[in-house]
């Protein structure tokens, strides 16, 4: 089964293009379902013992043929309009914990991009209080407990605007009159509000982004609840299409098989004419009363399979889509806020779910059941 949840890389190479090319206009492409009808003589036409002719004998191939050509002129279409703009965004946005886009990165020497790791890290220490040295600590196994409790300390210090771990044990003896005047003679009291005022920008620009990643989460569980519920739609018909063999046609399909079986021996062991033509003739009856156990059995199965594979698509159009287009909206605030190229590819986000409606009309090829209904 090919993967239906498809990679950021893959969708590149496949997503549509044009002028007002949406996810809309990819589900449009998809070639129509066979009909009830067609798939029924399909399978007559490959299993009739009698070799008669049905119409639409080449009716799969004639699918994939129109299926791999609209797969065709999707790839060609799409490099000349989305990608591009993808590969812009991509390249705009900023690598996480530097001030620099990820063009720019791209175009670094190798000893450029280690200094900028370097940097980075350096940075991310000191918005905590501290060094490298403290850093290389933290990576030993030997940290001793006072060691860890200054580290503490520093990163309580630094974030709080000078407040440490031995002040808050000083003020937990004092009263409130002693812990004001306490703040006051120290500078904590003011460093502390300064220290306050200037985070406050950057606390609430940090409340939406965890607003915005939280949603962004929900939205990807709704999403993978959607798929799965598509997928399982196809899984559940197969499923429930053994079961309905196994209920009204499988008794009779075994006499029937076990029959010719029989047939067949009396055949090859028959002597003269009159007894070859006798057997031919009870063989071709078992032949028929297979066939038609068989036809009877498809007629009832194959509706329910052609409704669970256009319900899985419609599952894709009329459910997974909106969510989707949601959660393009969100990457597009968080790139917008954070100017992380993680969040610059959110144009590809609804053709996720077109993608898929597409590569689900390619599971109607797969309606016969036979390697379910005989295996071991």
């Amino acid at each position: 089964m090919k993967k239906i949840i498809i990679t950021l890389f893959a969708l590149a190479i496949m997503l549509p293009a044009g002028a007002q090319m949406t996810p809309e206009a990819v589900m449009g492409m998809t070639p129509d379902l066979p009909s009830t009808a067609a798939l029924l003589n399909y399978w007559k036409n490959h299993n009739d013992p009698f070799h008669n002719e049905y119409p639409n004998s080449d009716l799969l191939n004639e699918f994939m043929d129109a299926w791999n050509a609209a797969n065709d002129q999707i790839q060609d279409m799409q490099a000349k309009t989305l990608a591009p703009g993808m590969q812009k965004n991509a390249m705009a946005g900023k690598v996480a914990g530097t001030n620099k886009t990820a063009g720019e990165v791209a175009q670094m020497s190798e000893s450029e991009a280690k200094a900028l790791a370097m940097s980075s890290m350096q940075g991310r220490l000191s918005s905590m209080g501290l060094s490298q040295a403290d850093f290389a600590k933290l990576q030993s196994s030997n940290l001793s407990d006072e060691e860890a409790k200054a580290m503490a300390s520093k990163v309580m210090a630094k974030q709080t605007g000078g407040l440490t771990a031995k002040d808050i044990e000083a003020m937990s003896h004092m009263t409130d009159e002693q812990r004001a005047a306490f703040m006051q003679e120290s500078g904590l009291g003011e460093s502390m509000t300064a220290k306050m005022n200037a985070d406050k920008g950057k606390r609430a620009s940090s409340q939406k982004q965890y607003q915005l990643v939280t949603e962004l989460i929900s939205l990807g569980q709704k999403e993978h609840s959607l798929q799965q519920k598509a997928i399982g739609m196809i899984e559940s018909a197969r499923k429930d299409g053994v079961a309905l063999f196994d209920r009204k046609y499988r008794a009779a399909d075994k006499q029937h098989r076990e029959e010719i079986d029989r047939a067949a021996v009396v055949l090859e062991d028959a002597i003269g004419e009159a007894a070859y033509k006798a057997a031919l003739a009870r063989l071709h009856a078992a032949q028929s009363a297979w066939f038609n156990n068989m036809s009877r059995f498809y007629t009832e199965y194959i509706p329910l399979y052609r409704d669970a594979v256009a319900g899985a698509m419609d599952c894709c159009r009329a459910q997974l889509l909106p969510v989707k287009r949601q959660h393009k909206e969100v990457m597009e605030k968080l790139y917008a806020l954070t100017r992380s190229a993680e969040y610059a590819l959110s144009a590809s986000v609804p053709f996720e779910a077109s993608y898929m409606y597409f590569e689900l009309s390619e599971k109607i090829t797969e309606f016969e059941l036979e390697d379910e209904l005989y295996k071991e």
